[in-house]
């Protein structure tokens, strides 16, 4: 009988097939530098023998691998655990998780033999899964509770420990799951015991440890290594992914609103966030009520489906703005009379007293705005349309809604920074996939059509709204010497207790003092994060903090330090200098992806230390004045009208134009 060999030789790693009879196709040698982590790889060495999973080679290593190499490969799947009706995605519970040392591996799975270089929970889940289906799953304001038959297949005979259901590190139980090394019929699934119920206090799931969005998973243990299997329920008859974000079930408890819902795979996930003061008053109550929301819900789809005009609604981010364009954009479309169009704002915002008197201006959470929100036909915003009510709102039949419209998204930034990959809100598939989007250059349409998989034909280069709203350059050599620190937070410092010791707050903090040195303390601005403002309102740099719009800082930044915020084209266009600090990159890129722009075309230099930094400031700022011959090169301008083409302030006119000729308004 014919056996498989494996040995690794320095570099090479050599798959081999003995038999009597051997071919130059029973021995494949594999350079382990070519291969890329997390790609599973399919020998063409055969394997002969019954197909059960086993393990042939598995080595933990550490290895800095480029490249893509083997006879033939494929891309590892994101939905390895399967469903009794369906199949759910494999990944991370909550925010950050820390992976275990990767494994160079060679494995046998359904007779084909497998190799590559990967990370050990993944190696482990291409021979354990999970198999289950849903029966209930509830959430109120006591209990959350799931019933479900499972079981875990393990056809490779590894060791499993430790088996429970997982919310988060506070909020787990003992999972009972039996262990099958084949699958079973129905017949036994029904009568043989794996029927399993969970039942988890809300109470538990409202501490400060918690998250914001947690995954509800089948957590065990192999070989000391945590796999995790999320837990969810597909409709095969439910075409529109994006409505699996609508509430499942929803509560409120004490001074907490939570809800359930799925995620774009289907997968369950527990949302919670504070109560806002509107949710207390009687009319929400009444007009958020599910009797309430489910007639509205309904009517309005009747109407919005047989109505003689069009209904458009128009909004900023939270409801609450009205300083980026769509409402310029709104009154340019009431003028074309096609549409029915709608502006809302918060009344108690600022900016609603600017435009109030407006003909269409709708007051959010007024008895009109209830109408519009389900009688609506297309969502025209710089931001997503659950801005159009509470961020996470619970109620399914305003989130339902906004999944059945198209959405045209202005954008609010320019897309040339960080990645948007398909986490992204705005990403195919998820809740705020747009049917159409603006953008400002053929560069941001290309990487916007890579990153969120939207068609080419669906991506408008017009020029952002925003650019229509500020002065081209106005900002010039005898402007003030005002400079700005605004740093982006990272999430992955999100569980640092002291926040002083966070990387973020000694960044803003070095980057200030080093800043004094070379103007005025007065001329020197920052614009914190909110949970460093926090911190800062007890320190003498309370003074120095802005706490007014962005916008109006960047209108009087003739010098721009960040690291990875959009608004540094902003700030460009405006005649300002930009400055780039990024120590952290290598840790930011792997947690949220590749910086998009290359090495030629950031629009100022990049530094990575304080010193670069401080020796990049010192060439910039002369004699207490900000040099912007310096910091803003004929280069510099050449790179930033590829990225930003338009600057002639008509980019809401020419909006307008290609929406009315693709009879949207």
């Amino acid at each position: 009988m014919s056996k498989i060999e494996i040995n690794r030789e320095g570099n090479i790693l050599t798959i081999h097939r003995v038999r009597a009879r051997e071919t130059e196709r029973d021995s494949q040698s594999i350079d382990i530098t070519e291969l890329e982590l997390n790609k599973r790889y399919t020998s063409y060495v055969k394997y002969h023998q019954e197909g059960k999973g086993k393990v042939l080679y598995f080595e933990p290593m550490n290895l800095s691998l480029t490249g893509v190499g083997g006879i033939e490969t494929e891309e590892v799947e994101n939905d390895a655990e399967e469903h009794l009706d369906g199949y759910a995605e494999e990944g991370i519970t909550k925010g950050k998780k820390e992976f275990s040392l990767p494994a160079l591996f060679v494995i046998v799975k359904k007779s084909k033999i497998l190799y590559g270089y990967m990370e050990q929970e993944r190696i482990y889940k291409l021979l354990i899964s999970m198999k289950y289906k849903v029966m209930w799953i509830s959430l109120s304001r006591n209990y959350l509770k799931l019933g479900m038959f499972a079981y875990l297949l393990n056809e490779s005979a590894e060791q499993i420990d430790n088996i429970r259901f997982v919310i988060d590190e506070k909020n787990q139980v003992e999972a009972e799951l039996k262990i099958e090394e084949k699958p079973i019929g129905k017949s036994k699934l029904l009568l043989g015991g794996y029927y399993h119920r969970f039942k988890l206090p809300v109470e538990d799931l409202l501490t400060d440890e918690t998250q914001i969005n947690n995954t509800l998973n089948i957590v065990t243990t192999v070989n000391e290594i945590d796999l995790e299997f999320r837990i969810g329920k597909k409709f095969r008859w439910q075409k529109n992914r994006r409505k699996y974000y609508a509430p499942y079930d929803g509560c409120y408890h004490g001074d907490f609103a939570l809800h359930l819902r799925r995620t774009d795979r289907g997968n369950f996930a527990v949302v919670k966030r504070l109560v806002e003061p509107i949710e207390r008053t009687l009319r929400f109550k009444i007009m958020e009520s599910k009797p309430a929301s489910f007639l509205l819900y309904h009517i309005g789809r009747i109407r919005s489906s047989h109505g003689r005009k069009k209904v458009i609604l128009f909004y900023e981010k939270f409801s609450e703005k009205a300083e980026e364009g769509a409402f310029d954009l709104f009154v340019m479309a009431k003028e074309k009379h096609t549409s029915n169009c709608y502006y809302i704002i918060d009344g108690t915002s600022p900016d609603y007293e600017k435009v109030k008197d407006e003909k269409g201006v709708v007051k959010k959470y007024s008895l009109k705005y209830y109408w519009l929100i389900y009688r609506v036909n297309c969502y025209i915003s710089t931001e997503a349309p659950a801005h159009l009510n509470i961020l996470r709102s619970n109620n399914k039949y305003f989130r339902l809604a906004t999944c059945e419209h198209p959405f045209v998204f202005l954008q609010h930034g320019v897309t040339y920074l960080k990645c948007q990959g398909e986490g992204s809100t705005f990403a195919a598939g998820k809740e705020g996939e747009a049917a159409y989007m603006i953008v400002g250059s053929e560069k941001e349409r290309d990487v916007s059509c890579d990153m969120l998989n939207i068609p080419e034909d669906r991506i408008l280069n017009t020029g952002l709204p925003i650019f229509s709203k500020i002065k081209y350059q106005h900002i010039n050599q005898d402007s003030e010497d005002k400079a700005v620190i605004m740093l982006t937070w990272k999430s992955y410092e999100e569980h640092i207790q002291e926040f002083e010791h966070s990387q973020y707050y000694q960044n803003v903090m070095g980057i200030y003092h080093m800043l004094v040195k070379y103007l005025a303390p007065e001329n020197v601005i920052i614009v914190p994060h909110p949970k460093m403002a926090e911190l800062l309102e007890h320190t003498s740099l309370k003074e120095r903090m802005w706490s007014q719009p962005i916008s109006e800082v960047l209108s009087v930044a003739k010098l721009l330090v960040t690291d990875y915020s959009s608004v540094c084209y902003n700030s460009f266009y405006q005649g300002g200098a930009v400055v780039f600090f990024q120590p952290d990159l290598e840790l930011y890129e792997s947690e949220v992806g590749a910086l998009i722009p290359s090495d030629e075309e950031y629009i100022g230099p990049r530094t990575f230390t304080m010193e670069e930094l401080e020796q990049q400031i010192r060439y910039i700022i002369a004699d207490g004045s900000i040099l912007l011959e310096r910091g803003r090169t004929e280069e510099y301008e050449k790179r930033y009208r590829t990225i930003n083409e338009f600057s002639d302030g008509k980019n809401i006119e020419r909006i307008a134009e290609r929406l009315a000729r693709l009879e949207i308004i």
